[in-house]
Parts: structure tokens; sequence; C-alpha cells
């Protein structure tokens, strides 16, 4: 028997879908395709390298000023090396096809209906590890049995499985729900038995990606963080788009400088609009994005 060998689907724009902003039918159908069958696609060339070179080059050093904080959250414990850290807030950082890329927005209202609302906006970034984190998934209430929400991740680097690229696990969106959690243990990680299962089918694998890729995935789909190998941190921006109809409050912070100079296209922003200068690296890790009653 042949060994499952699941392969993460790549789109390269055109440049004319580049010049216009807007995507193609046959790209789109790929996309949509690829998103119900494995929860996962990638548009790799969606995002400017520039404007991620110089996102890197501010993020890095804050990380570094991070990690050495005792007070910094480290998402899975000390040894998988990994830390939350919120993006630059500043507009000169501030990049429309980072922020609010018009390509993904265009693919996951194809999913989950028209004018998706932006709730999250963050990154995490790892550093070099020795421990890998559990597969698991970030949400943990009676979530609907449908698509509802999206990931939207964008690393600041070239990744590969040396430097830590996230390991997913393609189609195990489909029927997840709270019944795939180990309950032995409070960190959202999936059952040993279902791991085990899905391995014969489908099992996780890495990939690695130029800089400039988009990675949009479904927020049920299972995944793990791996050991950074390398001396250099490893940012992944993420941002999380619902349904419209999805009921939750929850916002993310942006400074009031900011109110009205993005082009959100059919993005829905869903911001607390704060004084400038406020201490964006501090964060806020209390997170709920449960479906209100």
């Amino acid at each position: 028997m042949t060994a499952p060998n699941p392969q993460i689907t790549l789109i390269e724009l055109t440049s004319e879908e580049l010049s216009s902003e807007q995507i193609g039918s046959h790209n789109l159908q790929k996309a949509i395709e690829a998103l119900h069958r494995d929860g996962i696609v990638v548009l790799q060339n969606a995002v400017d390298p520039s404007h991620l070179d110089t996102l890197n080059a501010r993020m890095v050093p804050e990380a570094e000023k991070l990690y050495a904080r005792a007070e910094t959250h480290r998402n899975f414990g000390e040894k998988t090396g990994n830390i939350q850290q919120e993006p630059v807030c500043e507009s000169k950082y501030i990049f429309e096809d980072v922020i609010a890329n018009p390509f993904a927005t265009s693919v996951i209202e194809c999913m989950i209906g028209p004018h998706p609302t932006m709730r999250f906006y963050s990154a995490n970034t790892a550093f070099k590890a020795t421990d890998r984190q559990p597969v698991h998934i970030d949400i943990d209430f009676d979530m609907p049995r449908m698509p509802f929400a999206y990931f939207v991740n964008i690393n600041l680097v070239d990744t590969s499985a040396e430097n830590g690229a996230t390991e997913v696990w393609l189609g195990s969106h489909i029927d997840t729900d709270q019944s795939v959690f180990d309950r032995s243990f409070k960190d959202k990680r999936v059952k040993k038995s279902l791991l085990e299962s899905r391995q014969q089918v489908s099992p996780g694998v890495q990939p690695g990606l130029p800089k400039g890729s988009l990675i949009i995935r479904d927020v049920r789909l299972w995944h793990a963080g791996i050991p950074n190998r390398t001396d250099d941190p490893r940012v992944m921006l993420v941002s999380i788009q619902f349904a419209n109809w999805y009921r939750s409050d929850q916002k993310f912070v942006l400074p009031k400088s900011l109110d009205g100079k993005i082009n959100w296209g059919r993005l829905v922003p869903c911001v607390e609009w704060v004084d400038d200068g406020y201490d964006y690296l501090k964060g806020a890790h209390d997170h709920d994005f449960s479906l209100k009653p």
C-alpha cells in the first residue's frame, strides 16, 4: 500500500490579478476547492516581500526583548520557544496587503459570505527550540458544523521545516468539533487515537513557502508549531476573519491616528480605537471567539 503524501495547494497569482487586485475565476475556484477539501490554501505571491522585510527588521528586535521578559505569553510552554507578539501599529508599518489583503477577503467571502468581519490581528514568533507543540486547534466551544472563520497567516521570511514551518493536517477540519479534544489535558490537543487514525489517511505536513505567501486556514484545522532549529526568530502574522453573521464582540486594537487611513475593501474591521502611544507590545491574550447566544 502506498503511503499517503498529502500536498498543500499552492496558487501563484497572475500579473493581471496582482495589478487589478482581483483574483480570476480559475484561481478562485482552485482556492475554494482546496479550502473545502483540505481546510487550507496558499496564495504564494499575494504579499509584497519588501513590506515583510520592513516589518521583520522592526519585529525581530522587539521579539527578542519580549522573549527576555518572564511575563511574555509563551504558547504551549517555554520549551517550544514560541511567543505571542503584537504587530507594529505605526502608520509606516501598516500595509494593506498585510492587514487587509484583498485576495484573502475575496477567497474567504466565497466560503462564509460577503463582508467578513476581522476580529483579531496578532503574531507569534518561533525562537530556537527543542520541543514541538501537540497537534491541536485554537478554539474550544460548541462551534458551528460548517465553515465560519479563517486564519490568515503571513510569515515574514521564507519558511521551511528547519525554521519551524507550521505542521498542518489537511482535511482534518471536516466534522471537527469539541469531541476531538483529549480532556486529560487543558491545551486543546487532539486525542491520540484520532491522530493515529488520521495518520493513515493524511498525516501532518510542513509546507516550505517563499516569503510573500499568504496562508488561508480554517480555524478547525488540526495543526502544531514545530521547533525552529535556526538561530533566527521566525515571525508569523495572524489575523482572523469571521462570517458576518457570526455573533461575537471580539475586537482588536489600533491607534486612533489610523482610523480612516486603511482601505479595508469588503472586509469589516472590528477595531477598538485607542490613543496613540499605547504599549502595543503588552498585548492581551484572553481572547474569546465563542459564538454568542
